[in-house]
């Protein structure tokens, strides 16, 4: 792997971790009722979306269990319709996809040392 996909991928790992962190201990209802919090998770989100926009194709095609196409999707969709955005999609998206696509990472990682 490229050592410029590894500081990309290390970078999605390390948005995802913000991420859990940030909504440990907090209730989805919690969650919607706080805007502050909500921009904290959708930056996150945007950063993950754009480190893997410009992970080589090699390694999305070495790695194809990785749904790249729609991690940039959901980047894209955050910004370009930032004042759309479904917050129970949102909270779905941290809940179940952000720490499976978290642990798939460190494995990437783990396994290329």
């Amino acid at each position: 792997m490229r050592a410029d996909d590894k500081i990309r991928i290390q970078h999605m790992i390390d948005a995802a971790e913000e991420i859990k962190s940030f909504v440990t201990d907090v209730s989805e209802q919690d969650f919607i009722k706080n805007r502050m919090l909500i921009l904290a998770v959708i930056k996150e989100i945007e950063i993950i979306g754009e480190a893997a926009s410009k992970v080589s194709e090699i390694t999305k095609l070495e790695y194809s269990h990785i749904p790249w196409q729609d991690i940039v999707a959901m980047r894209n969709r955050l910004i370009h319709g930032y004042f759309d955005v479904n917050v129970k999609l949102l909270w779905n998206t941290v809940k179940n996809n952000i720490p499976t696509l978290n642990y798939n990472l460190t494995e990437i990682i783990q396994n290329e040392i």
